[in-house]
C-alpha cells in the first residue's frame, strides 16, 4: 500500500482546525513569511512550532497545517527555513473565546516546500513506515 497525501490524518493540525458547533469560523487577517530555524515543538492544549529568527529571538506558532508540515519541520530541524504563517482570529475554547493567533501553514527548505517534500517522501513508503519514522522524529524534536 502506498501513501497518498490525503490518506494521512493530521496529528494536531486537523484537530486544531476543527471547530465545535456554534463557534465562530476563523478569520485570516494577514499572511506573512519569515526566515528562521526550527528549534522544536512545544505541546500544551495545542502543538506549537518554536523557531529562532536571525536576530536570535524565539517565536512560537500554532500548528495549523497537515501532518506533513510537522514531519517536514522535524526532518529539517536546525536548518534555515522559509516559513509562512497567518495572523488569524480563531475560536480558542481554552482561552475563553476568539483570540488573535499566529498559525504556521507552510515551510520551505531551499526550493522544496513541505507539500512537495511530502509528495516525494510519500511516494516510496507505506503509511505505517512513514508514521513510525516521522512520529519518532517529532517526539525527539519535542521540547520537554
Amino acid at each position: 500500500m502506498f501513501l497518498s497525501v490525503s490518506s494521512i490524518v493530521s496529528l494536531q493540525g486537523a484537530q486544531a482546525q476543527e471547530k465545535e458547533p456554534g463557534t465562530v469560523p476563523d478569520k485570516v487577517k494577514n499572511t506573512r513569511t519569515i526566515q528562521a530555524y526550527f528549534i522544536g515543538f512545544e505541546m500544551g492544549d495545542y502543538a506549537h512550532a518554536v523557531v529562532r529568527r536571525a536576530n536570535r529571538k524565539r517565536s512560537s506558532f500554532f500548528l495549523g497545517g497537515p501532518v506533513e508540515l510537522e514531519y517536514f519541520l522535524a526532518a529539517h530541524k536546525d536548518k534555515p527555513l522559509l516559513l509562512t504563517y497567518q495572523v488569524v482570529d480563531s475560536s480558542i475554547p481554552e482561552a475563553g473565546g476568539v483570540m488573535t493567533i499566529e498559525r504556521l501553514v507552510s515551510a520551505k527548505f531551499g526550493n522544496e516546500s513541505n507539500a512537495d517534500w511530502w509528495k516525494r517522501v510519500g511516494r516510496s513508503s507505506d503509511v505505517d513506515s512513514l508514521r513510525k519514522k516521522y512520529d519518532a522524529l517529532v517526539e525527539r524534536a519535542t521540547i520537554k
